[in-house]
């Protein structure tokens, strides 16, 4: 796994600092309207979190001393990760300089993990994420009909390295 450093590192942006996740920097973010439905959807979305900070594969990006995004990601195995993302206001305010940072550590983390594959879901409703996604180098793999927590459809998008 990598540290909050190695991370830093890889996306190399002035100005924004990568701290390890702790589930106090999901209120402080300042989630969308979608993201706070999503999560209400969710009955024990505070013992996920928790365990999710527990487990110290998530991470939260400050830009400029706001809390920016928190992402994270999920070991499938050896060579299989699922990444995911919540972004707040400033990730939506310094969209295109934060996607230049993504699509830096999208580019390394195949390599730094030995990663045959990375995968991530989006919703179809959210246009914005899925040109996000292709941006970012992912590829739309299919259709999850009624995925989500709050029964909505969701594209798999993967990266193979």
């Amino acid at each position: 796994m990598v540290n909050a450093g190695e991370i830093q590192r890889m996306v190399a942006m002035r100005n924004l600092v990568v701290l390890p996740f702790v589930p106090e920097h999901m209120q402080q973010i300042g989630i969308s309207a979608a993201d706070r439905h999503m999560f209400a959807s969710i009955p024990d979305i505070d013992a996920r979190l928790e365990h999710v900070s527990k487990q110290r594969t998530a991470w939260t990006f400050f830009l400029k001393r706001q809390p920016a995004l928190v992402m994270g990601l999920e070991y499938k195995w050896a060579t299989n990760y699922e990444a995911w993302l919540v972004p707040g206001k400033v990730a939506i305010e310094h969209g295109s300089h934060l996607s230049r940072g993504a699509l830096r550590f999208f580019d390394k983390i195949g390599a730094k993990l030995g990663l045959r594959r990375m995968q991530i879901v989006v919703c179809v409703d959210r246009e914005k994420a899925v040109h996000w996604a292709e941006f970012l180098k992912f590829e739309r793999e299919g259709l999850m009909r009624c995925y989500g927590p709050e029964g909505k459809d969701y594209y798999m998008y993967a990266r193979t390295y």
